[in-house]
């Protein structure tokens, strides 16, 4: 059997940063927004060779590290299956370690492929608890759309989003851990803190400016400044039109933007000197 998926990219249109839990995680809440730029990961089952592996055209992304294959893992382990054959190819476009959540997508479509192609051993509830032990965003990779999320980032509730969003990603230079990204935060002490309740207003009535002017970001006062990349990103689509907001913990920026040529003009501006920039669309 061979099945495909495109893994999809996540924004966050809101991200407010709550105090550090107990079990080390942050209360989050956000809203969660999945976009068309993707990657496509495949896979075939019933091959000669035995066990799980997994080649991305991103050659030190190939083999046991990539998050797929800890997916498989926890997959055939949730299950009792015996791994035979499993292979899965992945082409990359989501820039990595760029706060776009590109390894938690894979890991999603991974899993729900592997779910399919076993006749779904696991239900919905069960493979979102797989997921949500990779990593936070997962279950959100796995329902993309729009979702309000809160706890660690794994308690996702539908949005009926009627908004959507001719966009521009920007990858903002060195890579964020997002460990790091939130140790700065603590060590930044007293912060501001927002409500999602206004850009929820306005995404669900169709208000795609009146959303555009409530985009937020915690991350936004120790990323933007400290990533000289990302600062000078923001400004040229700022001054050309766009609303912009770091992707995660960054270092990727987004934007809005009403005008597609606008955006257009913007994105030439921004490869000409020398940046990664990916147009895309929310879904």
């Amino acid at each position: 059997m061979k099945l495909e998926k495109a893994a999809k990219a996540k924004i966050n249109l809101f991200l407010d940063v709550g105090d550090k839990r107990e079990d080390g995680f942050h209360e989050i809440v956000s809203v969660m927004q999945s976009v068309t730029l993707s990657d496509k990961v495949s896979l075939s089952t019933g091959g000669a060779d035995g066990g799980i592996s997994v080649v991305c055209d991103v050659s030190e992304l190939s083999g046991r590290d990539n998050l797929v294959y800890v997916a498989a893992e926890s997959f055939f382990s949730a299950t009792g299956i015996p791994p035979r054959g499993v292979r899965f190819e992945i082409e990359k476009k989501i820039p990595v370690a760029a706060g776009l959540a590109g390894g938690s997508t894979d890991a999603a479509s991974a899993l729900l492929m592997l779910n399919e192609a076993y006749g779904y051993p696991l239900d919905e509830d069960q493979i979102k608890r797989v997921g949500a032990n990779l990593g936070s965003d997962v279950p959100f990779c796995m329902m993309g759309g729009t979702c309000l999320a809160r706890g660690r980032g794994e308690k996702l509730a539908p949005v009926n989003s009627k908004c959507r969003f001719n966009i521009l990603i920007v990858y903002g230079g060195k890579g964020v851990s997002t460990r790091e990204a939130y140790g700065a935060l603590d060590d930044a002490g007293e912060r501001k803190r927002r409500s999602p309740d206004r850009i929820l207003t306005s995404l669900v009535s169709g208000d795609a400016d009146g959303a555009a002017e409530e985009l937020f970001n915690s991350f936004e006062t120790v990323i933007i400044g400290t990533h000289p990349e990302a600062t000078e990103a923001r400004r040229i689509m700022k001054e050309n039109g766009g609303v912009p907001l770091l992707c995660g913990s960054g270092p990727s920026v987004f934007a809005v933007f009403r005008d597609l040529s606008a955006r257009s003009e913007t994105a030439e501006i921004l490869r000409g000197i020398g940046y990664r920039v990916f147009e895309c669309e929310s879904e």
